[in-house]
């Protein structure tokens, strides 16, 4: 198979740039080819130190990394306050020192994730900080002048030092992006950090390159774009293009603008479709005159809207969007699964026939996302954000100048991902209120101006009170109808759904509607109950099915992710005021004896949230098998 091909000629590629070097790889996309050396910091002899003085300001211009105390070692990527449902994690400031070897020359520092608030040193000299999010991969770069190095670059390699410092407390000031949220905001490095060789010479190396699909997705044609390593270059770059295991390359010379160089409406060779049913996925290879570059993987496919319908389509069809909302979230790892784990995750979401994932409530794991990539499952993907207020919106000279950064940061990992269907932010946040309008209408703008082939949307709980559903293209509803209100009453979804669904088609003609988030409450140990009162798995599943029947069947409905695919744990209020079950002793899982559903108000019994079908440690509550086989049920325009 074509895909067979170019994944072996791939892996030579990059084992041959690996061997070179005799470097860890990033395991995840893109790939990095050539004579530039690529090296993956993850490991688990990180040293580590944590403060828990709430006076420590961890912007303080005199704070020096020599004098932090680092006397533990820890794993990296990991989570700083991973602790059981029902107990709080610590709150503090980590110290994480790591050395490795490297040329000594001009070096780029990339963090997937470094929660909440990150200041970086390498050898012993300030890079930067980063503000704008604790989940989203952002970069920051370092020569010898800016570590104060004064050794030439060097063949056999120096021993650098990298120091991070990393704040996990909700602070306005160091993390204007952590507005709160109902779950628990992990904190530290939480997902890998990489280095990679920048070029010595005034003549850049090619970082990123983007391939966009034209619509239709039958034309088999792209937009790229080759992002440089220097954004500031302007002028001639000779560049090599492949696709796929194709061994005829393209030379050609383009002109660079502020690092980028824009190549329109390529043909890609012998071209294949992405679906649901066969995600098929091309890669493209583009190298500098000294053979430094990077191997990208995407998909062509086209999202769209039907004309009669108002229809969510894929590749002109249309289809049901139907799955789950997921947060990153696991009992012994946190914000930091093992590929284990996320291979678990996927195998329960594909056998469940799900065709589409919330990621709940920031950016995601390159991981995660090539997994979706390969299973056929389109992917929302937003910025942090829940709790957002109207006056954050318009806080244009801090808060959005942060959240902008963000969602730029998002766009530059993710863009390639052939999942994604649409890009979101503000979850549940002020747009009933027209001031805050504006800045949902300029996350759209940016992210429609780069990116026109894919939808911009938030999860609205303000329903038809929504003052600025004219900025979205894809309208998104989060209500728990028979959950929250009308509890008892298994009508509720279906009036509820059908009502909003019909409002919204006649209000917003032209643009596409789904129930971003809705389900109820189930406690896993509760399966046995001959009754259905509220906590059971037995009125979990009552409820879940009606939000599933109608979602299906209406046909003013794109698409639903319920609330939630996984029990998950709540936030610092809910884990302080609700406190753990009483766990039975030696069984593992772990496995509550008892549970107060009363305490804390009955919102978080356990400390969890336990809207999943399955739950936290991923066993399967009767709520999963009646809604897979749902799932499973729905085919294309019937449903």
């Amino acid at each position: 198979k074509m895909a067979d091909k170019t994944m072996l000629l791939v892996a030579a590629l990059i084992a041959s740039c690996a061997a070179a070097t005799d470097l860890p790889q990033p395991p995840f996309w893109p790939k990095f080819v050539g004579p530039r050396a690529v090296q993956l910091l993850d490991g688990d002899s990180w040293q580590y130190g944590v403060t828990l003085d709430p006076t420590f300001d961890s912007m303080s211009p005199s704070f020096n990394p020599t004098k932090a105390s680092t006397p533990n070692t820890t794993k990296v990527p990991s989570c700083m306050d991973v602790a059981p449902p029902g107990y709080s994690g610590i709150r503090g400031v980590a110290f994480y020192r790591t050395t490795f070897t490297h040329n000594g020359g001009p070096i780029r520092l990339q963090f997937h994730a470094c929660s909440f608030y990150c200041r970086v040193f390498l050898d012993g000299k300030e890079l930067g900080d980063h503000r704008a999010g604790g989940y989203v991969t952002f970069h920051l770069d370092g020569n010898l002048q800016d570590t104060g190095m004064s050794s030439a670059v060097s063949s056999q390699g120096v021993q650098r030092e990298l120091f991070v410092l990393a704040d996990n407390r909700f602070n306005h000031t160091t993390a204007p992006m952590h507005t709160g949220g109902d779950f628990w905001s992990y904190g530290g490095l939480v997902r890998s950090v990489v280095a990679y060789d920048l070029p010595t010479s005034n003549s850049p190396d090619v970082w990123r390159v983007y391939a966009l699909p034209h619509t239709p997705a039958s034309a088999g044609m792209v937009n790229i774009t080759i992002v440089l390593t220097d954004l500031t270059y302007n002028g001639q770059y000779t560049y090599t293009m492949k696709f796929d295991s194709s061994v005829e390359a393209a030379t050609t010379t383009g002109t660079a603008v502020n690092g980028t160089i824009s190549i329109p409406n390529v043909q890609v060779p012998n071209a294949k479709i992405w679906s649901f049913e066969t995600p098929n996925l091309h890669t493209l290879t583009v190298t500098g005159s000294n053979g430094v570059g990077v191997v990208e993987r995407f998909g062509i496919r086209s999202w769209g809207v039907d004309s009669k319908t108002d229809r969510l389509t894929i590749n002109g069809e249309i289809r049901k969007f139907h799955g789950w909302n997921h947060h990153t979230q696991w009992p012994e790892t946190g914000a930091s699964p093992t590929d284990e784990q996320m291979d678990q995750d996927m195998a329960l979401l594909t056998a469940a026939g799900t065709k589409y994932v919330r990621g709940a409530h920031y950016p995601q794991d390159p991981r995660w996302l090539d997994r979706l990539d390969e299973a056929g499952i389109a992917m929302w993907e937003e910025t942090l954000g829940p709790g957002v207020s109207s006056k954050n919106a318009q806080d244009w000279d801090f808060f959005m100048k942060y959240q902008l950064q963000q969602l730029d940061e998002m766009m530059d990992k993710s863009l390639n991902h052939a999942c994604i269907l649409t890009w979101g932010w503000f979850n549940e946040g002020p747009s009933n209120d027209p001031a805050a309008c504006p800045a949902y209408g300029a996350c759209a703008d940016r992210a429609r101006a780069r990116d026109p082939t894919r939808f911009q949307t938030w999860a609205s709980d303000k329903e038809m009170s929504d003052k600025c559903l004219n900025h979205s293209t894809l309208i998104s509803f989060n209500h728990y109808p028979a959950w929250y209100d009308s509890q008892g009453d298994l009508t509720a979804p279906n009036r509820h759904w059908t009502e909003m669904a019909s409002a919204v088609r006649a209000a917003y003609p032209g643009k596409p509607f789904a129930i971003s988030e809705t389900g109820a409450g189930g406690i896993y140990e509760w399966s046995h109950n001959s009754t259905d009162a509220r906590w059971t798995t037995k009125y979990q599943t009552e409820v879940i099915a009606a939000d599933v029947n109608v979602s299906l069947f209406n046909d003013n409905i794109s698409g639903v992710t319920l609330w939630h695919f996984f029990d998950f744990k709540g936030n610092d209020q809910a884990e302080a005021a609700c406190g753990p079950c009483n766990y039975l002793p030696g069984v593992k899982p772990p496995t509550c004896g008892y549970i107060n559903v009363s305490k804390c108000g009955g919102s978080r019994p356990g400390g969890l949230n336990h809207k999943g079908v399955v739950d936290f440690w991923r066993r399967e509550k009767e709520s999963y098998g009646v809604v897979a086989k749902m799932y499973n049920g729905s085919t294309t325009k019937e449903h």
